[in-house]
């Protein structure tokens, strides 16, 4: 008497093994999380208290994988409002923009992430105080 079984499918992960090349769904699902957190972090730092309706956005067939030196690259826009009763109703719409960079090489739990802003609107360099609207920003992405 024999048995068989089948193997159950194996779930896919953002998690990229060491020398396999990523999967478009794997860069995808890397580049949405940190788009997603550059936007709040780029928002937050510029208008903390005033922000709603951030928004961010990049082609998924423009993210660009480097083999040689195991990185992702996209443009990122990232655009956000603040709530027009607390400050002047001309100065409501932000919008910057940039390239995110995602390091998949070696990390035992994370990839490193960097966002270098190339354009920001005036109402944006206007209202950020410092650097904020040109610092690169810097974080990492933990594995799941």
């Amino acid at each position: 008497m024999s048995s068989c079984f089948q193997e159950e499918p194996k779930r896919e992960t953002t998690e990229i093994q060491r020398d396999q090349r990523p999967t478009a769904k794997q860069l995808r699902d890397l580049v949405e999380e940190a788009a997603h957190r550059v936007a709040d972090l780029k928002s937050r730092a510029i208008s903390p208290n005033t922000r709603h309706e951030v928004t961010y956005n990049y082609d998924e067939k423009l993210i660009r994988y480097d083999e040689a030196k195991d990185k992702a690259y996209v443009s990122v826009t990232i655009r956000w409002k603040a709530r027009k009763a607390l400050i002047a109703e001309s100065k409501h719409d932000f919008e910057m923009r940039g390239e995110l960079i995602i390091d998949l090489g070696f990390r035992p739990s994370s990839y490193p992430v960097v966002f270098m802003p190339s354009y920001a609107n005036a109402v944006t360099k206007e209202v950020a105080t410092g650097d904020a609207a040109t610092s690169t920003v810097t974080f990492d992405l933990k594995k799941k």
